[in-house]
């Protein structure tokens, strides 16, 4: 396959042949550019954010009781890196954190606030992701596939908290973005690029408008052979939408696609990393994403108060995951001509069973080598939705007010299926597979866990009506209040069988209130109450019981329904900016926020390495601050965040571990106070950019503390230790249409780590000696990317 450098050069050839010439003086300046920023009167500014899923429900951010935190497309332009919206995010705003337990820079957990929206199979999810509109948490297990998304399609990202209309899994806000099409966009532009571990990306984009006719489409991807061993990714992404718009009615078609192949290398044993950082712990390890979304959305606005909205959606995900992993399969102990899985490996009571029904010899492998397994899941998900929406924009009372009023549904048909193949695990920790799928349903006196092929199909129904309204009592006072009724209907049907068949239903009416003051034409104050629910997903009820664990990601069983989790939300703030008084503009905010979940769901380890199941673990707060800060001056432009978020269970528990800290039978004790893993509770960002008529140059600065690893719980281990990185960029014009760039990430060669858990280290080969349980998985050194843009 041709890669997107090489599609796209020619191409740029052509183009920048087009371009004028050094000497043709491509940069006259217009009146505006010889006037110093500090010399002009200032402008007020007015920011408009949605207030629920769908678009056109936009009211000004002062009247919003939330923290708000927007990023335009200038803003997530980004000339180097894996140029996913989690990086630039994670950048610029403030409570954002990534984790990377893939160890894969285009499989990162967008975590906000101690809330993830992650790709990962396992990871409690928290965050409600839409893309214009449709929801794209997967309909399986919430999972979030950031590489399926085109981040040089975005048009704006928006993050917020405190708002139930969100509907299902907004525990701790919700994540929107609005793409580009031919009315907030103009020109085309075309970018490539190259760099550290040859890494080839590039992207090509246009948008074209006539009359009332607007079109916009954008072709993009990466080729990266990662910075571990065996990593190599391939990303392709696409983007259309053609609209029409007039006074009164919108209507856009739009279609989303990807294809992509990530090396998914995961955490490594402390050991191994000392030893070569680049090494990867058993593999292989990886997944094939497939995804698209066509989207019918429109608008009518039969007065100057009243339009109404609405939209239906089609969406295909498929994924294929295969992972190399050590086994408890094993010689019986009193017959070594057959394999034996559990209990006391004694043939035949605990003789390992193939799919066939047959008992499984240790001739399958070659003479003295190691059992180990490849562990494959398969998901593919047709996903259907509509969404209507009312907004009426008139006085009530005789006051000013907004009032929205909408209802969705969203339908989703999965088939699921996973099994596990014994193989041959060889020195370098490789897995060949022999030919055997394992299958211990076929055994009549089999121990758990049972390991057995899954062939499931799970639908879910999920619907929603909700209200958000506005109302200024006076200029300065606004007061709004929503709310959200949720419906999740959830069946799952056993393709082998029964055991797996379930009907699971969930519902709930989530409030929400606040208000805003604006204290002066440059400041306002907010505070704000909601709750959110989520309901258990299909993954995690059907691996919900500690007597019968699953295989992470693969394998089901038919377990204990989990109870729906659900968050209480206070929160309360400044914002504000001065335009005025000082040389140049700055802009602030500052706020309090505190989170309860009841009944929150966590991914719990065993002492059986690779397996855990789902559980509802008491009470759990999230409580921090937030603050930022931004100043732009002249040709200087300053943005730094700095965010406190203390993440603790809020009573006494004995839960299951694979820590060095749990007893003889796996469990540990936790106390309430104890450290949620996983959460640093300090977070420091700073951006720095100089900007001339031809040039630019920045730098940026990312600060993280300690956190516990994945499984301590219970805090007794020493933590994961905090980072701090620093980035540089800069960009050249060589014509108005022709500018390079260069991005230098990690520029001082920091060794860190974002993710970390624990293994169990049985089952591996004789030559391999690793003693210490600590997985991390380490984020990449120095890279150097560069490139050349061309706009036109």
């Amino acid at each position: 396959m041709r890669t997107p450098t090489r599609m796209l050069v020619p191409v740029a050839l052509t183009v920048a042949a087009m371009q004028p010439a050094w000497g043709e003086e491509p940069f006259a300046a217009s009146p505006s550019e010889a006037v110093p920023v500090s010399a002009l009167a200032p402008i007020a500014e007015v920011v408009v954010v949605g207030t629920t899923p769908m678009p056109g429900s936009g009211i000004d951010i002062d009247k919003v009781p939330s923290n708000v935190q927007t990023m335009s497309a200038r803003d997530l332009d980004r000339p180097g890196g894996a140029g996913l919206v989690p990086d630039a995010a994670s950048d610029r705003m403030g409570s954002v954190s990534l984790e990377s337990e893939q160890g894969n820079p285009y499989q990162p957990d967008f975590v906000y606030r101690g809330f993830a929206a992650s790709p990962i199979s396992g990871v409690a999810q928290g965050l409600a992701v839409y893309q214009d509109g449709t929801r794209i948490n997967e309909a399986f297990g919430d999972s979030v596939n950031w590489d399926l998304v085109p981040m040089f399609a975005v048009d704006r990202l928006s993050v917020q908290g405190n708002n139930p209309v969100f509907g299902l899994n907004a525990l701790g806000g919700a994540v929107t973005l609005d793409m580009k099409d031919g009315f907030n966009s103009a020109g085309s532009e075309l970018q490539i690029s190259g760099g550290t571990w040859h890494q080839r990306a590039g992207y090509a984009g246009s948008a074209a408008r006539s009359g009332n006719f607007g079109f916009y489409a954008g072709v993009g991807g990466f080729d990266d052979d990662g910075f571990r061993d065996r990593s190599h990714t391939i990303i392709r992404q696409a983007y259309a939408d053609a609209g029409y718009e007039d006074d009164t009615r919108t209507l856009h078609l739009t279609f989303s696609g990807a294809d992509n192949a990530i090396g998914a290398v995961g955490p490594t044993p402390i050991e191994m990393l000392a030893a070569d950082p680049k090494s990867v712990f058993t593999y292989p390890q990886s997944m094939h994403n497939e995804a698209a979304l066509v989207q019918l959305r429109g608008s009518l606005k039969w007065s100057q108060t009243q339009s109404l909205a609405a939209q239906a959606y089609y969406r295909r995900f498929e994924q294929r995951l295969i992972d190399g992993n050590t086994t408890d399969v094993e010689a019986c102990q009193n017959d070594a001509g057959w394999f034996c899985l559990e209990g006391g490996a004694q043939y035949p009571d605990d003789a390992l069973y193939d799919d066939s029904g047959r008992r499984v010899p240790t001739s399958v492998l070659a003479d003295g080598a190691t059992a180990g397994e490849l562990d494959r899941t398969h998901t593919k998900t047709d996903g259907l939705g509509i969404s209507v929406q009312w907004t009426l924009t008139a006085p009530l009372f005789g006051l000013p007010n907004h009032f929205v009023a909408g209802a969705s549904e969203d339908r989703g048909s999965t088939g699921y299926g996973a099994d596990g193949e014994l193989g041959m695990l060889a020195d370098d920790l490789g897995v060949t597979g022999a030919g055997v799928i394992i299958d211990q349903g076929r055994s009549a006196t089999a121990a758990p866990p049972i390991v057995a092929p899954v062939r499931l199909r799970a639908r879910n129904v999920y619907s929603g009506v909700y209200l958000t309204n506005t109302l200024d009592l006076t200029p300065e006072l606004a007061w709004s209040l929503s709310g959200r009724y949720n419906r999740a209907d959830i069946s799952l049907r056993d393709r082998r069988g029964d055991t797996l068949d379930s009907d699971n239903h969930f519902e709930r009416f989530d409030p929400g209130s606040g208000v805003t003051y604006r204290i002066s034409e440059t400041a306002t104050a907010y505070a704000g109450w909601s709750q959110a629910n989520r309901a258990p997903t299909a993954g995690e009820l059907n691996c919900a019981d500690p007597e019968s664990p699953c295989l992470l990601g693969a394998f089901l069983v038919d377990d204990p329904p989990l109870k729906q989790v659900v968050s209480n939300t206070c929160e309360a703030g400044l914002r504000g900016h001065v335009a005025s008084g000082l040389p140049g503009r700055l802009s602030w905010k500052a706020g309090l926020f505190r989170t309860d979940n009841r009944d929150d769901i966590l991914l719990l380890a065993t002492a059986i390495n690779g397996f855990g199941y789902f559980s509802n673990a008491g009470k759990t707060r999230r409580q921090g601050v937030e603050t930022a800060i931004g100043y732009e001056l002249a040709h200087w432009e300053f943005h730094a965040s700095y965010s406190f978020i203390d993440a603790t269970f809020r009573n006494a528990l004995t839960i299951a571990s694979n820590s060095p800290s749990a007893d003889d039978d796996g469990n540990i004790t936790v106390q309430r106070g104890d450290h949620i893993p996983l959460m640093p509770r300090h977070r420091f960002t700073l951006q720095a950019d100089y900007k001339r008529r031809r040039w630019s140059v920045g730098s940026e600065l990312r600060a993280v503390g300690r956190q516990y690893y994945a499984g301590d719980a219970s805090n007794q281990q020493k933590p994961l230790g905090g980072y701090a990185t620093v980035d540089l960029h800069g960009e050249f014009a060589v014509t108005k249409k022709l500018r390079l760039f260069a991005d230098v990430e990690n520029l001082l060669d920091r060794s860190y780590y974002t993710y970390a858990t624990y293994a169990e280290l049985d089952g591996l080969p004789d030559r391999v000696d690793l003693s210490d349980p600590r997985t991390l998985s380490p984020s990449p050194g120095r890279a150097i990317y560069g490139g050349l843009r061309l706009s036109f």
